[in-house]
Protein backbone atom coordinates (compact mmCIF):
# COMPACT_ATOMS: atom_id res chain seq x y z
CA UNK A 1 0.00 0.00 0.00
CA UNK A 2 1.29 3.12 -1.22
CA UNK A 3 0.99 6.76 0.79
CA UNK A 4 -0.30 9.54 -0.60
CA UNK A 5 2.16 12.75 0.24
CA UNK A 6 -0.28 15.21 -0.84
CA UNK A 7 1.92 17.91 0.62
CA UNK A 8 4.25 17.14 -1.98
CA UNK A 9 2.94 15.55 -5.33
CA UNK A 10 -0.87 16.74 -5.12
CA UNK A 11 -1.53 19.81 -3.76
CA UNK A 12 0.44 21.93 -6.36
CA UNK A 13 -0.98 24.86 -8.09
CA UNK A 14 1.63 23.71 -11.33
CA UNK A 15 0.09 20.42 -10.88
CA UNK A 16 -3.51 21.21 -10.77
CA UNK A 17 -3.21 24.17 -13.24
CA UNK A 18 -4.65 22.18 -16.45
CA UNK A 19 -6.73 19.52 -14.55
CA UNK A 20 -9.81 18.78 -14.61
CA UNK A 21 -12.67 20.29 -11.10
CA UNK A 22 -12.09 16.94 -9.53
CA UNK A 23 -8.18 17.42 -8.86
CA UNK A 24 -8.37 21.21 -7.04
CA UNK A 25 -5.96 23.23 -5.73
CA UNK A 26 -5.73 23.60 -2.66
CA UNK A 27 -5.83 19.68 -2.66
CA UNK A 28 -6.93 18.58 1.21
CA UNK A 29 -6.96 14.78 2.46
CA UNK A 30 -10.88 15.05 2.05
CA UNK A 31 -10.04 15.34 -2.19
CA UNK A 32 -7.45 12.34 -1.53
CA UNK A 33 -10.23 10.53 0.08
CA UNK A 34 -12.49 10.92 -2.15
CA UNK A 35 -10.52 10.26 -4.95
CA UNK A 36 -9.79 7.24 -3.34
CA UNK A 37 -13.18 5.78 -2.56
CA UNK A 38 -15.63 7.42 -5.35
CA UNK A 39 -13.92 9.27 -8.34
CA UNK A 40 -10.82 7.00 -9.28
CA UNK A 41 -14.21 4.15 -9.95
CA UNK A 42 -16.88 6.55 -10.88
CA UNK A 43 -18.64 5.20 -14.28
CA UNK A 44 -16.23 2.41 -14.54
CA UNK A 45 -13.04 4.37 -14.85
CA UNK A 46 -9.99 2.78 -14.12
CA UNK A 47 -7.56 4.34 -12.41
CA UNK A 48 -3.74 3.55 -11.98
CA UNK A 49 -0.88 4.99 -9.37
CA UNK A 50 2.73 5.74 -11.22
CA UNK A 51 5.58 4.58 -8.96
CA UNK A 52 8.89 5.92 -9.09
CA UNK A 53 11.53 4.37 -7.37
CA UNK A 54 9.19 2.77 -4.93
CA UNK A 55 7.59 6.33 -4.48
CA UNK A 56 4.04 7.03 -5.41
CA UNK A 57 4.05 10.31 -7.84
CA UNK A 58 1.32 10.12 -10.30
CA UNK A 59 -1.67 8.67 -11.38
CA UNK A 60 -3.03 7.59 -14.84
CA UNK A 61 -6.48 6.88 -15.58
CA UNK A 62 -8.91 6.51 -18.42
CA UNK A 63 -13.11 6.97 -18.04
CA UNK A 64 -15.00 5.05 -20.46
CA UNK A 65 -17.43 6.59 -22.86
CA UNK A 66 -21.14 5.56 -23.27
CA UNK A 67 -23.76 4.83 -25.86
CA UNK A 68 -22.53 5.53 -29.36
CA UNK A 69 -19.15 6.10 -27.64
CA UNK A 70 -18.84 2.89 -26.24
CA UNK A 71 -15.83 1.85 -27.88
CA UNK A 72 -13.76 4.67 -26.50
CA UNK A 73 -12.36 6.26 -23.17
CA UNK A 74 -10.87 9.30 -22.12
CA UNK A 75 -7.34 8.95 -20.73
CA UNK A 76 -6.03 11.72 -18.27
CA UNK A 77 -2.37 11.65 -16.35
CA UNK A 78 -0.78 13.68 -13.93
CA UNK A 79 2.36 13.57 -11.75
CA UNK A 80 4.04 15.57 -8.88
CA UNK A 81 6.30 18.36 -10.02
CA UNK A 82 9.38 17.27 -8.28
CA UNK A 83 9.30 14.31 -11.31
CA UNK A 84 8.44 16.49 -14.12
CA UNK A 85 10.44 15.90 -17.22
CA UNK A 86 12.18 12.46 -16.64
CA UNK A 87 10.41 10.12 -18.73
CA UNK A 88 8.30 9.06 -15.98
CA UNK A 89 4.90 10.73 -17.36
CA UNK A 90 5.51 9.44 -21.21
CA UNK A 91 6.16 5.57 -19.62
CA UNK A 92 3.01 5.49 -17.78
CA UNK A 93 0.81 6.81 -20.69
CA UNK A 94 2.92 4.41 -22.73
CA UNK A 95 1.98 1.32 -19.98
CA UNK A 96 -1.22 2.60 -19.88
CA UNK A 97 -2.13 3.28 -23.59
CA UNK A 98 -0.71 -0.75 -24.39
CA UNK A 99 -3.07 -2.17 -21.11
CA UNK A 100 -6.28 -0.44 -22.16
CA UNK A 101 -5.85 -1.54 -26.47
CA UNK A 102 -4.03 -5.29 -24.99
CA UNK A 103 -6.76 -6.68 -22.28
CA UNK A 104 -10.18 -3.57 -22.94
CA UNK A 105 -12.59 -3.38 -25.73
CA UNK A 106 -11.37 0.18 -25.91
CA UNK A 107 -10.39 1.43 -30.01
CA UNK A 108 -9.77 4.77 -29.31
CA UNK A 109 -8.07 6.77 -26.17
CA UNK A 110 -8.18 10.30 -26.41
CA UNK A 111 -7.34 13.26 -24.58
CA UNK A 112 -8.63 16.66 -23.98
CA UNK A 113 -5.60 19.29 -23.09
CA UNK A 114 -5.74 23.05 -22.43
CA UNK A 115 -3.60 25.32 -24.89
CA UNK A 116 -1.26 26.34 -22.47
CA UNK A 117 0.06 23.10 -21.26
CA UNK A 118 2.44 22.28 -24.11
CA UNK A 119 4.38 19.14 -22.02
CA UNK A 120 1.24 17.03 -21.89
CA UNK A 121 1.24 17.89 -25.59
CA UNK A 122 4.56 16.53 -26.07
CA UNK A 123 4.37 13.45 -24.20
CA UNK A 124 0.51 12.76 -25.49
CA UNK A 125 3.23 12.94 -29.04
CA UNK A 126 5.73 11.16 -28.16
CA UNK A 127 3.78 8.18 -26.88
CA UNK A 128 2.14 8.52 -30.34
CA UNK A 129 -1.04 10.41 -29.87
CA UNK A 130 -1.98 12.46 -33.02
CA UNK A 131 -4.07 15.52 -32.88
CA UNK A 132 -7.65 15.96 -33.93
CA UNK A 133 -8.69 18.91 -33.47
CA UNK A 134 -8.94 21.96 -31.23
CA UNK A 135 -11.89 23.54 -30.13
CA UNK A 136 -11.18 27.16 -29.25
CA UNK A 137 -12.16 28.60 -26.10
CA UNK A 138 -13.70 25.31 -24.83
CA UNK A 139 -13.01 25.49 -21.25
CA UNK A 140 -13.05 28.44 -18.40
CA UNK A 141 -10.49 27.64 -15.89
CA UNK A 142 -7.86 30.21 -13.96
CA UNK A 143 -9.98 33.23 -14.64
CA UNK A 144 -9.26 32.72 -18.36
CA UNK A 145 -11.07 30.86 -21.48
CA UNK A 146 -8.74 28.13 -23.22
CA UNK A 147 -8.58 26.13 -26.30
CA UNK A 148 -8.58 22.66 -25.85
CA UNK A 149 -6.22 20.47 -28.28
CA UNK A 150 -7.92 16.82 -28.52
CA UNK A 151 -5.13 14.04 -29.21
CA UNK A 152 -6.33 10.47 -29.99
CA UNK A 153 -4.72 7.08 -30.09
CA UNK A 154 -6.37 3.94 -31.87
CA UNK A 155 -5.98 0.30 -31.30
CA UNK A 156 -3.68 -1.01 -34.33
Amino acid sequence: MHTINHRRSNNNENVSRYLVYTFPYPYTKQDAEWWIEIGSKANGSVTKVIEYRGEFVGGVGIKPQTGWKSHLAEIGFWVGEEYWGKGITSEALRTMSDLVFSTMKYKKLFAPVLGPNKASMRVLEKCEYNLEGVLKREVFKGGQYSDVYHYAKYCS
